[in-house]
């Protein structure tokens, strides 16, 4: 009997340690690395997407929500909250709602909307 509870306790911690690793954030890079050196106010896109669109920029903020395959994600900063579209270029993150993110992409306007259209995430 000793040894049933013995063998459910260790079953039970190793789960416990799995479920926790899966749950915690992941840090990293993903897809093309960031080269630009200067950080674009999302702000400033949003109110004026035709000076930005075409061009590369790097902004940085909190990912608010996200694709449940991490292709697309939605990134706030204080100015403002821009889509970012991961799927042009072929990669995903794991699910990070609420990290901290830094996204180099080109910005794209179609109609109203505007996205960036991410070449690279750090994830922090």
């Amino acid at each position: 009997m000793k040894r049933i509870i013995f063998a459910l306790l260790i079953i039970t911690a190793v789960g416990a340690l799995f479920f926790a690793y899966g749950c915690a954030k992941q840090n990293g890079s993903f897809g093309q690395p960031i080269t630009e050196a200067q950080f674009t106010p999302i702000g400033d896109i949003l109110a004026k997407p035709e000076q930005f669109a075409g061009k590369t920029v790097k902004v940085g903020g909190k990912i608010t929500d996200e694709c449940p395959s991490g292709g697309w994600f939605f990134l706030q900063d204080q100015n403002g909250l821009i889509y970012v579209n991961l799927h042009p270029s072929y990669f995903a993150i794991p699910q990070a709602r609420g990290q901290q993110a830094v996204v180099q992409g080109s910005v794209r306007k179609e109609g109203t909307q505007i996205e960036i259209t991410g070449e690279g995430v750090e994830l922090k």
